[in-house]
């Protein structure tokens, strides 16, 4: 249990305020239903107290005291069997719940009278002492079969000196049934109105929280880059307002730091190319001298290919930059991409067979896409290129092109050594470098291709991402919208699977 317990993760705040809701509210309406149902249950009893008061003042009013006889009259001898002495035989047994319970005794405590059921009472003796001394009694008693009755005992006096006491009494099995009706009504109102409380409480939750999930996507805005995105600030000068002012100020500060960086690397950038091309370009003069020295003309090359790559860095950074301003517009046409990956495969075939990898070209469905031509060529060549760079020898690498209703999907698989798990997460950030098994071989790539792809990928409203496993390879996925359909008529059927190895 335990363990499961860990695994289970805690309520939202949303949750958690509906469930303090509830339960305030369930405690507050437990204890009102508690002091209303003992309210009802002691006006029930005074009420029943004040009737049974009354009954045996009307059977008084029957009962007379003459020379040392008691005489019932009236209302006295209407009571069923009342009127036989106690010492007479009764008929049957009667049940207590279905029957008048009157009985009349003398001063001394003797009884004289009663009704047929109240035999059946364990009456205690206080009920009768207690009148004899001048006051009234009253309480609750047990009858032989476990049912309760409430009595009430008066003394009956004359001249101020008690000749009888009359008790009367009410079973109370009506009332306990009355007072159950009342609970079980109670319960069950109570638990619809702790239901609608519930529910309430779960939308008065969302109406509050509503300024801080504005805040959640602003802040996922954020993430994907739209650093111009701002919160919509309350009107009330609350927790939320500040917060929310807060959060914009926060998030002009980010971008005005961001857009000095993106302004620093793009100028950089540019300032760059001019020494670099210049560089390279006198490299090159210089390698054209006949008597030039084996060992400078060998210096030369390596720092013309440094100087390739430095330029190769440079292109890649200026064009992540201008992408990071919004500068770089991309023309948006009808692109067959199973031709493109044939295109882009036919320049590859000679780095392929120079390095004993199979590559293979699966494109037999005609795939149209709308997009920038020029840069969806440099995603396959960049993902390409990745994959052949981190290809063993007698290894294989596969593009493959297909589609379903809505989306392009292109996969370009290998056989490499893999990508770790943990650094799958941060391989499309900007120089990210895997774990050594990806580096072992000599890499000539700038670290920012992958970047590339994610940002032309993203233009493209497409998706791109990696599946690995350590020494079996890595397959990296790109999903495009599909074209229109009016924009496949007049493309021919595609060229038959190209294989080269």
């Amino acid at each position: 249990m335990k363990p499961l317990l860990r695994h289970l993760s805690p309520p939202g705040i949303r949750m958690q305020l509906t469930l303090w809701y509830t339960l305030v509210f369930a405690f507050l309406l437990a204890i009102s239903g508690y002091l209303l149902y003992k309210h009802l249950e002691a006006k029930l009893d005074a009420s029943l107290d004040s009737n049974l008061q009354t009954q045996a003042q009307q059977i008084a009013k029957g009962i007379s005291y003459d020379h040392g006889t008691i005489r019932l009259h009236g209302v006295a001898r209407q009571l069923p069997d009342f009127t036989l002495s106690v010492e007479e035989e009764r008929s049957q047994h009667v049940d207590v719940a279905f029957s008048v319970l009157v009985r009349l005794l003398d001063s001394r405590g003797t009884p004289l009278h009663e009704t047929p059921a109240f035999e059946n009472l364990m009456v205690p003796e206080a009920s009768v002492t207690q009148p004899l001394q001048g006051a009234s009694w009253h309480g609750t008693i047990w009858a032989q079969d476990g049912q309760e009755v409430q009595l009430y005992s008066q003394a009956l006096s004359q001249n101020g000196k008690p000749y009888a006491v009359i008790q009367i009494g009410q079973p109370l099995g009506e009332l306990h049934h009355t007072l159950q009706n009342i609970a079980r009504e109670l319960f069950m109102q109570g638990g619809l109105i702790l239901l609608c409380s519930a529910l309430g409480s779960y939308w008065l939750a969302a109406r509050a929280l509503a300024p801080i999930q504005q805040l959640t996507r602003a802040a996922r805005d954020i993430k994907r880059g739209d650093l111009q995105q701002r919160v919509p600030v309350p009107r009330s000068t609350d927790e939320v307002h500040f917060l929310a002012s807060t959060f914009n100020e926060m998030i002009a500060s980010l971008e005005e730091i961001f857009r000095r960086q993106r302004r620093f690397v793009a100028d950089a950038s540019h300032e760059l190319r001019t020494p670099v091309t210049a560089i390279r370009s006198k490299t090159d003069l210089a390698l054209l001298q006949a008597d030039l020295p084996a060992e400078y003309a060998q210096m030369l090359q390596e720092i013309k290919g440094e100087t390739e790559r430095l330029g190769r860095l440079i292109s890649d950074l200026l064009a992540l930059a201008r992408g990071d301003e919004h500068q770089t517009h991309f023309e948006l046409e009808p692109v067959s991409l199973d031709r493109l990956v044939q295109a882009v495969a036919s320049t590859a075939e000679a780095l392929a067979l120079e390095r004993g990898i199979e590559l293979q070209v699966q494109a037999a469905q005609h795939t149209v896409v709308l997009g920038d031509e020029a840069r969806l060529i440099q995603v396959v060549m960049n993902l390409l290129d990745n994959a052949l760079r981190y290809t063993e020898v007698g290894g294989s690498v596969i593009l493959l092109v297909e589609h379903d209703e809505v989306l392009a999907h292109l996969m370009v698989k290998d056989t490499g050594s893999g990508i770790a798990p943990e650094h799958l997460p941060h391989i499309f950030e900007r120089f990210y470098r895997a774990d050594p098994a990806r580096t072992q071989t000599t890499s000539t790539g700038s670290g920012l291709g992958l970047s590339i792809v994610e940002w032309i990928v993203t233009v493209h409203k497409g998706t791109v991402k990696v599946e690995s496993q350590p020494g079996k390879g890595s397959t990296f996925s790109v999903a495009l919208p599909l074209a229109p359909a009016e924009f496949w008529a007049n493309e021919d059927e595609p060229q038959d699977s190209l294989h080269i190895s």
